[in-house]
């Protein structure tokens, strides 16, 4: 991947940035870090998978223990049996302790059903802030990766753009230098023309 990652950016660049010496090896660990971006989000996109995996799974069992005890014919029942003597009793008393009884039996059945799905809200609940969590610091991640790599493509475009004024100054003043010394050649070989046609002609 990364010798690809190498040969394309060189296509890309090397017509442009060849005259700035171009270092194609922050090319290398820019597509490098993009790579362990990409890895770090599907390891958080597997996670994810997993969780809701064992969330389905762990609803599942809980619905199929109550189911269990509910339809399991060896469990006693939740009510006892009324003795003889209970039954002789006043009429009125046992006409009110009976509904009692079963109001008794019907809400601990129902707290018993409810408390497989209050355990499974709280691991969901668990769960969810767990993944929101990876992400979040993945997603950091992510953003000062980006910042400290825009700040040094910034700090290195700075050097540079002083590095090819400086050169600007050098050929110029090298360009300066040639023309002069041209110049000088020029107006000492057509001072000696002139001189020799004077002397021609003098003779």
């Amino acid at each position: 991947i990364i010798k690809k990652g190498h040969s394309w950016f060189q296509r890309q660049f090397s017509s442009k940035m060849a005259p700035y010496d171009y270092d194609f090896s922050y090319e290398i660990e820019f597509a490098t870090a993009i790579a362990a971006a990409a890895f770090a989000i599907h390891s958080v996109e597997e996670a994810d998978l997993e969780s809701e995996n064992q969330l389905r799974d762990g609803t599942r069992a809980s619905m199929s223990k109550v189911k269990t005890k509910k339809d399991d014919p060896s469990r006693p029942p939740e009510s006892r049996q009324i003795s003889s003597k209970e039954a002789e009793g006043s009429g009125e008393h046992a006409m009110w302790r009976e509904p009692a009884r079963w109001a008794g039996s019907n809400q601990l059945e129902r707290t018993r059903s409810r408390s497989p799905d209050a355990k499974t809200d709280a691991w969901e609940k668990s769960a969810m802030a767990k993944l929101v969590k990876r992400h979040e610091k993945v997603n950091s991640s992510i953003i000062a990766w980006e910042k400290e790599k825009k700040m040094k493509a910034k700090v290195d475009m700075e050097r540079k753009k002083r590095e090819l004024e400086q050169r600007k100054a050098i050929n110029l003043l090298h360009y300066q230098n040639e023309m002069a010394r041209i110049d000088h050649i020029a107006r000492g070989a057509r001072a000696q023309l002139e001189d020799k046609r004077r002397k021609e002609e003098s003779q």
